[in-house]
């Protein structure tokens, strides 16, 4: 088990020199420089040779950060700890993976190592009056969406002053995970799907095995999907294998699966095909 830090001062709101905020961020006014040398990058140090292997260090970098600022930061944790990822919000496209917008998903595949840092609510940290909390299907189907892109989910929790995990983002967190101990193999170690762009279903994949996740279950169970899965040689309910094989065609540039009438899971069916080649 290693430590992940999320490390946002960077862009310190409180010290004199930080970068305060993007928007309004004026360099002549600033020693930004001076903050990175001796403030940030004295911290990281004490972070990255006090506490044991780190995992992962999660930089939140103002824009103004130059390419070379990025990459000193880059290379020091990199020197002090060669096994740690460094997250790509420290700018300038530096960083060992890449990052998408807060609460943005792609449209389609994305052909590298990303993530979406994402809310439960709409706040980062905790604010009492932020009740306006994601649905469990919301959030799920949100994962998924994001798995079959290749994607990591990083999602935010807000915890109170006295460190005490919001009751509601306990509950979806707990939902999730029972959702994901019935079906988290068709999540946990997968790549980007074959098939992308299809609004009621979405796909991830591992050698031999192609996860088909339906969002909305078609009338009748007849799940028609693309002919660029592949050969077809079974298909099985994910979370229910005793419950046979589904009967499965391949016609017309199509793979045709049979599946039962109603939709065993109302927030995403996962239907797993066994993939030849």
């Amino acid at each position: 088990i290693r430590l992940c830090f999320y490390y946002s001062q960077t862009q310190d709101w409180h010290h004199p020199d930080g970068d305060a905020n993007d928007w309004d961020y004026d360099p002549a006014k600033k020693d930004f420089a001076g903050y990175l040398k001796d403030y940030v990058q004295p911290q990281v140090r004490e972070l990255l040779t006090n506490y044991g292997p780190i995992g992962l260090i999660w930089f939140d970098t103002p824009k103004g950060i130059t390419a070379e600022q990025s990459r000193e930061l880059l290379d020091l944790v990199h020197t002090l700890q060669p096994d740690c990822l460094v997250s790509g919000r420290l700018g300038n496209s530096l960083g060992d993976y890449a990052q998408a917008g807060d609460n943005r998903i792609p449209e389609m595949a994305v052909g590298s190592d990303w993530e979406t840092p994402a809310t439960i609510n709409d706040t980062w940290g905790f604010k009492v009056d932020d009740e306006n909390w994601k649905s469990v299907p919301d959030l799920i189907r949100k994962l998924v969406d994001i798995a079959s892109k290749g994607g990591n989910y990083l999602l935010n929790v807000g915890p109170t002053a006295e460190g005490i995990i919001p009751a509601p983002s306990v509950e979806r967190l707990e939902a999730m995970g029972r959702w994901l101990g019935v079906n988290g193999d068709a999540v946990y170690g997968t790549s980007a799907g074959p098939v992308q762009g299809l609004e009621w279903c979405r796909t991830t994949q591992k050698p031999g095995v192609v996860y088909v996740h339906v969002f909305d279950w078609p009338a009748g169970g007849v799940l028609c999907l693309p002919g660029e899965i592949g050969r077809v040689s079974g298909a099985t309910l994910l979370a229910d294998p005793s419950a046979g094989a589904l009967k499965v065609a391949q016609e017309g540039g199509q793979v045709i699966v049979h599946g039962p009438a109603a939709a065993p899971d109302a927030v995403d069916t996962v239907v797993a095909l066994t993939v030849e080649g």
